[in-house]
């Protein structure tokens, strides 16, 4: 049969939900016979222009609603169809790492702060790094929240992503190795195919980056740049201990490793050392508003090793010549003011609540002294993941699944759970509890094997 891609049509309904539209209409037409495998979500994402999570979302919703079953290394497949579509009922998504419900909305609302009326300075096109005033604010921000740095260094990117991505572009030719940990967060991983650069997974503990893996790869000669996230780590939620980050630090710059740090969760753990601080000549410092503020703002912050500035002001102007002045005036307002202070605190209180739910709820999975986040990190069996994924679904709630994480299968296994999503407490504690089920479903049904 020749390969089928479907026609997404426009519309106001989310774009996963119009993906698992198009595929529904053509199993009932019978154009989708049982059996029939699905294009992979990657292929299908390029194919029709839209994000991987998007696909990997439509086809998880197919799974639960027993349209599409799903099989490790095979694909996904159109499901024999016992019975009409389940009804949809509730559905809660813990897929999408998200910094808990906005709290910048109320303190806006709460606040006597307005749009400043003269933008004269910030509509032309200006400098690569960003407005010094602007930078000197961030820097302010990051000083806050536990890296002393200035302004000098300091780079505005749109978000995190970008802030990386320019860095990758900067340093790495296409089809070189770059080390990151064996679980990754899933942006790394999208523009690593994109830049065809090949990423090396290392192993992990419950600190992250196992120092001795570190060592032994970096000796190979095999890459030159580690990208990590040595505060809570974008997949498990790991923290690297003083000592620990000391050590990798030591590595690299025994074997000349430039490090890219990803401090986007940083703000939750003031208490945490930046490698960047530690070895400020080889590491490029990544943070970002979108966790502690608002993603809708797009910006980040990039602190750059002086010897690499030029490269990055060049991959600037080949990208998006600068990042939006106009945003950056407006944040670092909310810097001065003390509103972005007044949000974060509020989100960091309620990371710990969420954690706290989620620990007492899924308690033995989730480690002792989880710290706080918008995500845990169940370490479980590879033949379990997919069986209370698949239970999960079963019972409307969507995880992560682990291909959109894990750069080398061998060395990590586990479920990520997105507790930031859900705005209500109470949807959350009931998406928890159904997850609770599924793990004990599956501890059941491993019995029964045995």
């Amino acid at each position: 049969m020749q390969k089928w891609y479907p026609e997404l049509r426009p519309g106001k309904a989310p774009a996963f939900l119009r993906l698992l539209e198009a595929i529904e209409k053509e199993i009932s037409s019978g154009a989708l016979p049982i059996g029939t495998k699905l294009p992979t979500q990657r292929e299908l994402a390029e194919r029709i222009g839209i994000s991987v999570g998007t696909v990997i979302k439509a086809y998880a919703e197919g799974q639960r609603r027993s349209l599409l079953v799903g099989h490790v290394g095979r694909g996904t497949f159109v499901a024999e169809q016992r019975q009409s579509v389940q009804s949809r009922g509730r559905v809660i998504d813990l897929s999408l790492n998200i910094p808990g419900p906005s709290r910048l909305p109320k303190v806006l609302a709460d606040s006597t702060w307005t749009f400043p009326k003269d933008i004269s300075d910030y509509v032309g096109y200006l400098s690569q790094s960003g407005v010094l005033d602007h930078r000197s604010q961030f820097a302010k921000l990051l000083r806050e929240t536990g890296f002393d740095t200035g302004p000098d260094n300091l780079v505005v990117t749109n978000g995190a992503q970008h802030g990386f991505s320019i860095t990758l572009s900067a340093i790495c030719q296409p089809g070189e190795k770059v080390f990151v940990e064996a679980a990754t967060y899933h942006g790394m991983k999208s523009y690593a195919h994109f830049a065809k650069l090949e990423l090396v997974g290392l192993p992990m503990d419950s600190e992250g980056l196992v120092p001795e893996a570190f060592d032994k790869a970096a000796a190979s000669g095999n890459a030159r740049v580690l990208f990590t996230m040595p505060t809570i780590q974008s997949s498990t939620a790991a923290i690297m201990g003083a000592a620990r980050r000391r050590e990798i630090v030591r590595i690299a710059r025994k074997h000349d490793i430039l490090i890219i740090e990803d401090d986007a969760y940083g703000f939750l753990d003031e208490a945490s050392i930046p490698l960047a601080s530690l070895a400020p000549e080889r590491t490029f410092y990544v943070n970002t508003l979108s966790k502690c503020l608002a993603p809708g703002l797009r910006l980040g912050m990039l602190v750059v090793p002086e010897q690499y500035i030029p490269r990055i002001h060049q991959a600037m102007r080949a990208t998006v010549w600068m990042a939006s002045p106009i945003s950056s005036m407006i944040a670092s307002e909310w810097i001065e003011n003390g509103m972005a202070a007044k949000v974060r605190q509020s989100l960091a209180q309620e990371a710990k609540k969420r954690v706290k739910l989620a620990s007492e709820i899924l308690r033995p999975y989730v480690r002792p002294n989880h710290p706080p986040s918008f995500h845990v990190w169940l370490d479980l069996p590879s033949g379990a993941v997919e069986h209370v994924a698949a239970r999960a679904l079963q019972r409307g709630v969507i995880t992560t699944p682990s291909s959109a994480l894990l750069v080398d299968p061998s060395l990590i296994s586990g479920l990520r759970i997105s507790i930031g999503v859900p705005e209500r407490i109470e949807d959350l504690e009931w998406a928890l509890r159904q997850l609770a089920g599924s793990l004990e479903a599956s501890n059941e049904a491993d019995m029964s094997i045995i």
